[in-house]
């Protein structure tokens, strides 16, 4: 028999923006001053701060943020980050009903030189506190190198995918009305496992796709496309699930899986579900 965790009652902090402290916490970077020391000199330094700030006056706020972890000390304050950006409007009208979601955008970017400035369509479903990120070709996102661009440009391709966001909402619709049978609920989350896992990893082989498809908390029983994206998404970038058994050479294996860590970790996994479906998973982050 299946167990369900009482649904939860989302903390206040999901209803507020980050602070400047908050963001300096989680992600320093985003406060870097100039480029990382030996970039091209043909790459254009953009404060996100700045953009931060652009943002905000355009009615989205910082949620939620992270950065990349790394290892060279001449990266660290320069390193990739990631922040998550909510409607001012809905940040005011506090809670809202339990499983809805509410449309976000995605800002990555980084001032070492080694990626361009990103921006997706996103939205935040309140039942697990997860995050999506739907960035396909059906919705707007941005990728723009740093060459000769500023951050006042930044914040104009922001407002495109900003002006997209209530197609993303529609989307949700259209996947709860899509009911899928076991058999394809199965390969779904088989498919997703081995976009987490290696095939070799005694994860899975001891860990059943039907474990992935255990609903954690009531509501979460239906069988339609967004509620099964979302248990499935849970199960891998949370980690937790127990699986034990016999592999050759090992004996008795019992473990538990790992969540998602990292940045990088979580990028990987989020291509290949958009690949495989044209859902990308987010993973969540400092709250």
């Amino acid at each position: 028999m299946n167990t369900f965790d009482s649904v939860p009652v989302a903390p206040a902090r999901v209803f507020k923006a980050l602070s400047s402290d908050d963001l300096r916490r989680c992600a320093p970077s985003v406060f870097a001053e100039h480029a990382r020391p030996g970039v091209s000199s043909r790459y254009t330094f953009v404060s996100t701060q700045q953009v931060v700030a652009l943002l905000g006056a355009e009615g989205w706020e910082p949620v939620k943020a992270s950065e990349q972890r790394v290892r060279l000390e001449d990266r660290i304050g320069f390193q990739m980050h990631e922040i998550r950006f909510a409607r001012r409007a809905d940040l005011e009208a506090g809670p809202f009903q339990v499983g809805s979601a509410r449309a976000e955008m995605i800002l990555q970017n980084a001032h070492d030189g080694s990626r361009a400035y990103r921006i997706d369509a996103g939205l935040y479903r309140l039942v697990c506190r997860n995050g999506l990120t739907v960035a396909d070709a059906d919705f707007a996102h941005v990728s723009i190198r740093h060459m000769d661009v500023s951050a006042e440009a930044f914040a104009k391709a922001a407002q495109s995918v900003a002006e997209s966001t209530p197609r993303v909402l529609e989307a949700v619709a259209k996947w709860q009305a899509v009911q899928l049978p076991q058999a394809t609920r199965v390969e779904f989350a088989r498919r997703a496992a081995i976009l987490r896992w290696d095939a070799d990893q005694p994860v899975m082989k001891l860990l059943s796709p039907e474990k992935l498809l255990t609903p954690v908390r009531y509501g979460d029983a239906a069988t339609d496309l967004w509620t099964t994206l979302n248990v499935v998404q849970e199960h891998l970038v949370r980690g937790g699930d127990r699986y034990m058994g016999y592999t050759e050479g090992m004996g008795i294996r019992r473990n538990r899986t790992r969540g998602v860590a990292g940045i990088g970790e979580g990028q990987k996994l989020n291509n290949g579900l958009n690949s495989d479906i044209g859902v990308r998973l987010l993973i969540p982050t400092c709250r």
